[in-house]
């Protein structure tokens, strides 16, 4: 009978895990998840997703300007890295954005990394529009993200690639 009781008790919080998960997931039209929110209360350094196995993390020009707009392209950014990591679908690159708090990572990093992980849907639907069915394409760019405590992780190909190293966050 314990083990029945402590058997329903995990369950019942995978269950509600999952949930938590779901509601703050963002799927596109196809129904493919690309966007999650998660840690609120985490607060990240570049050396603790390099401890998760974010690989050679380049430092970025956090401030960089738009030269088409003139607008910044990761407003309020404290530091931005691209890296790779060796995920279960092979190695994938990884841009990292830290902000000051999870706030601002929600507030102005959310805009900006919609942005770039639209913009390489929109590539992608070209090429697929452009190409026969018989052949296959796919691209190096950004095609998800997570907000993790004050962090953004933009992952390339899919929302997977940002889960593991999340996992390794948390471990």
């Amino acid at each position: 009978m314990k083990k029945l009781i402590i058997l329903i008790t995990i369950l019942t919080i995978l269950g509600c895990g999952e949930n938590n998960v779901e509601e703050n997931s963002t799927k596109n039209e196809s129904g493919i998840v690309t966007s999650r929110v998660a840690n609120e209360g985490s607060n990240y350094i570049i050396s603790d997703f390099e401890s998760a196995g974010l690989k050679k993390p380049k430092s970025l020009k956090a401030d960089a300007i738009d030269k088409k707009t003139g607008e910044a392209i990761t407003p309020k950014a404290l530091e931005v890295h691209l890296g790779f990591f060796k995920s279960s679908l092979g190695p994938k690159d990884v841009e990292v954005r830290l902000y000051e708090s999870h706030t601002d990572a929600l507030t102005h990093g959310v805009p900006t990394a919609e942005k770039t992980i639209s913009t390489v849907v929109a590539f992608t639907n070209a090429l697929i529009e452009t190409t026969s069915a018989e052949s296959t394409t796919t691209t190096a760019g950004f095609g998800a993200y997570i907000v993790t405590g004050n962090s953004i992780i933009i992952c390339q190909s899919q929302i997977e690639v940002c889960d593991e190293l999340l996992e390794g966050l948390d471990n």
